[in-house]
């Protein structure tokens, strides 16, 4: 079912209208999961190395987020629309980058740029 889902064409509109994207550090998102990989690893933009974390967060965040859909669905036969289940990633994404501390290296916070890279919802 995951693989289904990430490789529908679905994907591409539920990532496009969710705002989880930004033309600042993606010209379009990825259709499915092995692309997202590669675009991950392979991000040469503004901030790469902070951007790849946010990044590879995402998709973490993304595929748990939609395991635990499904298992929802399944066995509980509870189901989240596309915006709530959105708003339970972002609200992950947020959690788990405002419990890192930034680096004395680093030019902005991960959570910054997150915001950088996403339209939030609040």
């Amino acid at each position: 079912m995951l693989k289904h889902f990430l490789k529908s064409k679905n994907l591409k509109k539920a990532v496009t209208n969710s705002g989880f994207y930004s033309s600042l550090f993606i010209s379009s998102p990825p259709l499915d999961l092995s692309s997202a990989v590669l675009m991950c690893s392979n991000y040469q933009g503004i901030f790469p190395s902070q951007v790849k974390v946010i990044m590879k967060l995402l998709l973490q965040v993304i595929v748990y987020s939609l395991w635990r859909e499904r298992n929802g669905r399944i066995f509980r036969e509870i189901s989240h629309r596309q915006t709530a289940f959105f708003r339970i990633v972002d609200r992950q994404m947020r959690d788990r980058l405002l419990s890192l501390t930034p680096a004395p290296s680093d030019a902005h916070s991960l959570l910054e740029l997150y915001f950088w890279f996403i339209d939030p919802f609040s």
